[in-house]
């Protein structure tokens, strides 16, 4: 949430479903889940009730998957995958039957054993998602080889700008994001970057041409790349409005005329413009774009699987994974959704050119985050 992999995607369908099958192994049905409060609703009646932990636009699925599932369905809200990931390792494991994180915190949560395996016949929509985010959970969710994870839906963060004092034709870069005036335009004092050491700090390392450090399973940067990035950062300061964080807060901003551009994901521009805000554009540089995808797993001590591999493969039906894509302003891996969207709907999160897929760069785990979060706070004091 891509060249970590730089697989060739064209594989058909039947090949990465047989992948999946071999990969996936048989899901175990052993362990124990208790049951908390989240964001309820009507239930069906059913003796199966499932906790999910979960972002809150999932909750919107509740009352049609219960229509289609003999099971209730619980959601509970969370605010970050690194609060299901701590809450899962203190215990909550037992409380959840299923998470649905970000992709790169679905390797901790396997290396931790925490999570049951997917089984091979009850993800039937799966055969359905894009190519590019099969090879991504082949690679990413699979420990000797075993499969433990499902991608749901993704988005990308590259930067947006104000067309009305950019143009929409210019050069895609993130030397925008470095530069005093661009196209004509002054743009001292009018860049926004992210409140967030990966966020930033990835992008900066992408403006200085460390693409290699991205292609592994972890971001590499060295003592030495890390240091030129802060460097790098430290002087574009003075470029800077500032660092933002919540939606929002970087929606109402731009509204507002504080920034001409400003490093974001796509979710906000598609958030502005389904409310009428036609001006705002977003970017993907050519040096590639961060991209997050959002991956259920079952809790290994889950009394239901089963059930939560159904519930999981709802996630991503054509018609909720639409539903889904509306509320949250995010496409699914499924295109199928298409079928169930207006021209304008798809225009913004149901058609995805496949050839942007191939230039996302997935999240991934950090190699020496200490000195990545040292050098982002003498950058934040500087």
């Amino acid at each position: 949430m891509v060249n970590e992999n730089t697989d060739d995607c064209s594989q058909s369908s039947s090949t990465t479903r047989r992948a999946f099958l071999t990969a996936a192994g048989a899901a175990g049905v052993t362990g124990t889940a208790g049951c908390l409060g989240g964001i309820t609703g009507s239930g069906g009646g059913s003796a199966t009730t499932l906790e999910v932990l979960t972002w809150e636009e999932y909750a919107e699925l509740k009352e049609d998957i219960e229509s289609r599932l003999d099971v209730t369905v619980n959601f509970t809200k969370s605010t970050s995958s690194s609060k299901m990931f701590s809450g899962w390792k203190s215990g909550q494991d037992a409380q959840y039957d299923i998470a649905v994180p970000n992709n790169n915190y679905v390797p901790k949560m396997v290396d931790a054993d925490l999570v049951a395996p997917v089984p091979s016949d009850a993800v039937s929509n799966y055969d359905s998602t894009y190519d590019k985010f099969q090879s991504f959970a082949e690679s990413q969710f699979t420990k000797d080889g075993t499969m433990y994870g499902v991608p749901i839906r993704f988005g990308w963060y590259g930067y947006s700008y104000d067309s009305r004092k950019i143009p929409t034709d210019h050069e895609k870069s993130y030397d925008v994001l470095f530069s005093d005036s661009y196209e004509g335009t002054d743009l001292s004092g009018q860049i926004i970057m992210y409140d967030n050491h990966f966020k930033a700090m990835s992008a900066a390392a992408l403006y200085l041409g460390y693409r290699d450090a991205f292609t592994g399973s972890k971001i590499t940067l060295s003592e030495k790349q890390i240091d030129e990035v802060k460097q790098t950062m430290k002087e574009q300061k003075s470029l800077l409005q500032g660092y933002i964080a919540a939606d929002p807060t970087y929606i109402k901003s731009f509204k507002q005329g504080n920034f001409v551009i400003g490093q974001s994901g796509r979710n906000e521009i598609v958030e502005m413009k389904a409310n009428g805000t036609d001006w705002a554009e977003m970017a993907a540089p050519k040096e590639g774009s961060l991209a997050w995808f959002e991956s259920a797993v079952v809790s290994k001590k889950s009394d239901n699987k089963d059930m939560a591999w159904k519930v999981i493969n709802e996630f991503i039906a054509p018609k909720l994974g639409a539903k889904l894509g509306k509320v949250g302003y995010s496409p699914s891996v499924n295109p199928k959704i298409q079928e169930h969207l207006s021209d304008s709907e798809n225009e913004m999160f149901g058609r995805i050119d496949p050839s942007r897929l191939d230039s996302m760069i997935p999240f991934k785990a950090v190699e020496n985050e200490d000195k990545w979060l040292t050098a982002w706070e003498e950058i934040k004091s500087a």
